[in-house]
């Protein structure tokens, strides 16, 4: 296989986001669930970046293609799916196993769906919700559960393992999860410069060690995220769909 020079960096970045959902799961499985949320969304940004790179630089390639599809499992279809069982939802007994389990196959479903229909590897828009959306909301709420900001500001109703707050947050979260198989479309938002630069921020807002500003930043993530799921496709449709990739010809069965 012919290696273009220029995909080097581009997967190097890639490789660096894998890295990062990697470390988000052994922080969980270590209890340390706010560096597993700043990892995951560390590998989010990096996820975002190598792409654009790789565009900017003409470094794209087929192996940097397939190589994201297994970071996207690994950092936002896994390992959110770990921090959440591990910090809340193995309170929830077998239900917490089977939430978890849904959204490690509905990722893997929506990505799966993603590599043979879409031949613009989601440059013309998405159909389904993007597997980031949902595991960045969980990220989110589950870091800002555990930053220390909740018992700071005297939030007492504020729980993710039972009453109206946790009903609400894990239903939308379900409710994401069926919108990443469902036929609604969804355009690229960080193709614009100001949605990707907003990630940038929010990347660098979660790793200070202030409460007020992180976890602030942390609930925009969350409202972004139920903007872009729930309201978005109404609101910002993509543009045209795109063309499916055409399936080479089957070839004949060898007579016996």
């Amino acid at each position: 296989m012919k290696i273009n020079k220029r995909a080097i960096l581009p997967v190097a970045l890639t490789l660096a986001a894998m890295c990062a959902g990697f470390s988000s799961i052994v922080m969980s499985a270590h209890n340390e669930y706010v560096w597993a949320a700043r990892l995951i969304i560390l590998s989010m940004i990096l996820d975002g970046l190598d792409g654009a790179l790789a565009r900017l630089i003409k470094g794209t390639s087929s192996f940097g293609a397939e190589l994201d599809t297994f970071v996207d499992m690994t950092s936002f279809g896994i390992a959110p799916a770990v921090l959440a069982y591990e910090a809340c939802w193995h309170h929830f007994g077998l239900w917490g196993k089977v939430l978890a389990g849904f959204m490690v196959l509905s990722g893997a479903s929506r990505l799966s769906r993603f590599r043979i229909i879409d031949p613009l590897r989601g440059q013309g828009g998405f159909l389904g919700l993007p597997i980031t959306c949902a595991g960045g909301f969980v990220t989110c709420i589950v870091f800002v559960a555990y930053s220390g900001a909740v018992q700071e500001w005297g939030w007492t109703w504020f729980s993710l393992t039972q009453g109206p707050v946790a009903w609400s947050v894990w239903i939308a979260a379900t409710l994401m999860l069926v919108l990443q198989v469902s036929h609604f479309r969804y355009t690229k938002a960080s193709k614009h410069p100001v949605v990707f630069l907003g990630g940038i921020a929010l990347v660098i807002a979660l790793f200070f060690n202030v409460h007020l500003l992180a976890s602030v930043a942390a609930l925009a993530g969350c409202a972004v995220g139920v903007y872009f799921a729930f309201l978005s496709p109404f609101l910002h449709p993509p543009g045209a769909k795109p063309a499916p990739a055409e399936q080479p010809p089957e070839k004949p069965a060898a007579a016996v």
